[in-house]
């Protein structure tokens, strides 16, 4: 009797867990849609995402230097400061120079009295030699005192104009638009000018820049000159600047074994007034677009069976399984070349049979994701 209760006890177990297993089988191998989008039509983009920097043009970048030697009279801007084509930035003593200048026009003027006098006496003495008065000789001598003396105005005149040429040093003046980036020099300190000219004051054009974009060398070959490019700096993480590519440089930089091309892209002016040089960028290069095409999320293809597959969701709630015919890939969004029509609802979350498909599906729309 006792054998028989146990046996019985025993059965009853066994059904109980057959009843589980079967229970547990049979739901595991359900697919239930957790989530789902429609099917769109829209545009398409294949962008490749890379790192670059913002650099200024060449020639956006000026140090303004000092060809006059002297004290710092005034430094007439600070770091910071808008400047204009022209405008005068710092001055240099000048009160030598205005003396050396005053001496040399004094005599200027002397020379220029003696050159009229020699010459009209010249014209004076040929007169009186066509009426037999003067001799020959005296009048060649009055010619050449009158072409020694003009040859010294001319030299005394030169004088001058050098003299004037180097207190217009001393004025130190902007040769381009833009924002004073650094001040070397102080009032009062001593210029010297040699064979190297003296750096006062650096100025930058901020609207000339462009950005350096380090393609890598799996990528380079879709890249092409007039591409645009898109791209966010950390200090307008809200907003998106663009560029057109301008030049691929030939020559490769390697970094951690790894070789990267640099694809310059410029910046418009109006954009460039925000960015400053040597801020990083993330960028994207827009290396194909198509218009008018059948799109789906990229979270609505799922690996089963090492296979890429859509689950779409009926009117009737059936599902089915679909082999898609993909074309462009975006970042979020991929191109539908059959298989679905505009407005099906494709499945965006599921719970796919059994913990460990599952788990494979996360990882593998994680990894096409990030291809």
């Amino acid at each position: 009797m006792k054998k028989r209760i146990i046996l019985t006890c025993l059965l009853v177990a066994a059904i109980a867990i057959a009843i589980f297993w079967w229970r547990s089988t049979r739901s595991s191998g359900e697919v239930k849609i957790i989530a789902a989008a429609p099917v769109q039509r829209g545009t398409v983009r294949k962008v490749l995402e890379e790192t670059g920097i913002i650099k200024a043009q060449v020639g956006a970048i000026v140090k303004v230097g000092a060809r006059a030697t002297g004290a710092i009279e005034r430094m007439l801007v600070r770091v910071g400061d808008p400047v204009r084509q022209g405008q005068q930035v710092a001055v240099i003593d000048s009160r030598e120079l205005r003396a050396q200048i005053a001496e040399a026009e004094a005599q200027l003027a002397e020379a220029e009295a003696q050159a009229t006098y020699l010459h009209s006496s010249a014209e004076r003495l040929a007169t009186l030699y066509a009426q037999t008065y003067v001799s020959r000789d005296e009048v060649e001598n009055a010619r050449q005192r009158a072409e020694i003396a003009a040859r010294q105005v001319t030299a005394r005149r030169a004088t001058l104009d050098a003299l004037q040429v180097r207190l217009s040093y001393t004025a130190i003046k902007s040769p381009i638009n833009g924002v004073v980036s650094q001040i070397a020099a102080q009032e009062g300190e001593m210029v010297v000018a040699g064979l190297q000219v003296a750096n006062l004051v650096t100025v930058i054009d901020t609207s000339r820049l462009e950005m350096w974009t380090y393609v890598d060398e799996t990528d380079i070959g879709q890249v092409r000159i007039g591409q645009i490019v898109e791209f966010k700096v950390d200090a307008y993480p809200e907003r998106t600047f663009s560029g057109t590519i301008r030049t691929i440089q030939p020559q490769p930089e390697v970094r951690d074994n790894i070789v990267y091309y640099q694809a310059i892209a410029d910046i418009a002016a109006s954009e460039a007034a925000l960015l400053r040089p040597e801020m990083t960028t993330q960028a994207q290069i827009v290396v194909q677009v198509k218009d008018d095409v059948l799109l789906i999320p990229n979270n609505a293809l799922k690996w089963v069976d090492d296979r890429q597959v859509i689950f779409v969701q009926g009117d009737d709630g059936s599902i089915r399984r679909v082999v898609p015919d993909l074309g462009l890939a975006g970042v979020s969004q991929s191109e539908v070349l059959s298989g679905l029509k505009l407005g099906e609802k494709v499945a965006t979350q599921v719970a796919l049979p059994g913990a460990k498909a599952a788990e494979k599906d996360r990882a593998k729309s994680k990894e096409k994701a990030k291809s």
